[in-house]
């Protein structure tokens, strides 16, 4: 669980970030809330969140200054600056502290999630969590047991509420192999299976590991193992 600390001196932007974190990733969890840098500054360094999500024009101090202190004090949390069009400009002055991360208000459930997964990527890259190594497990579990169907790296995405990016990258890094390599040696390893052991006819056998169109599984058949399904089967 990642959790995050939103700062805003707005209560309506703060009630309409949360729930839109909230619907976005799962793993993800509004643990605090904060109406200027200030009162954000004291609960990151008591609460330690993972992700701070801040307005910049605050009373008492601004999310500049907030940030600002952040760095200066190495406090380890991942920054998203939430802004309007006309403060956009204004914004842009947080990347002098690293600052990579920019939300436009209203945050729509898109841009959220896929600003959420590429912090959590860094989040775990940089810390070596063990969430990371779940996650792995998690989704390589998840292809191996949903291979006949339809899947693809968005759908693996809002499944496990990550970027495509970040999933893409977790496939990569646990087997060696891209999303759709793994994919398809997987159905296409199935298929000899299948073809050794059983009498299934070929077409039932490619829809049966996640191909509509035989012709096009014959094809892919050929290209991974050199012969036809019924040349393989002899």
């Amino acid at each position: 669980m990642f959790s995050v600390l939103l700062v805003d001196d707005e209560e309506l932007v703060r009630v309409s970030v949360r729930f839109s974190v909230c619907a976005a990733i799962p793993e993800v969890q509004v643990t605090g809330e904060a109406a200027n840098g200030l009162e954000g500054l004291n609960q990151i360094r008591e609460g330690h969140p993972d992700i701070v999500i801040t307005d910049i024009r605050m009373p008492k101090l601004d999310g500049l200054q907030m940030i600002r202190a952040i760095r200066e004090e190495n406090l380890d949390v991942e920054i998203v600056v939430l802004s309007g069009y006309a403060e956009f400009e204004y914004a842009r002055q947080a990347m002098k502290y690293g600052v990579t991360e920019y939300l436009l208000k209203p945050v729509e459930a898109d841009s959220i999630r896929e600003t959420l997964g590429a912090c959590i990527a860094r989040i775990a890259q940089r810390r070596g969590l063990i969430q990371e190594d779940k996650l792995s497990d998690r989704v390589i579990s998840y292809i191996d047991s949903h291979y006949r169907e339809d899947i693809f790296l968005d759908k693996l995405a809002e499944e496990f509420g990550f970027s495509s990016k970040y999933i893409s990258a977790v496939v990569k890094s646990e087997t060696g192999k891209n999303f759709s390599v793994y994919l398809t040696e997987l159905r296409i390893k199935r298929a000899e299976d299948l073809l050794r052991h059983t009498t299934l006819g070929v077409k039932d056998i490619a829809a049966s590991v996640g191909y509509a169109d035989q012709r096009y599984f014959n094809r892919i058949f050929k290209k991974y193992t050199g012969k036809t399904p019924t040349e393989y089967r002899k």
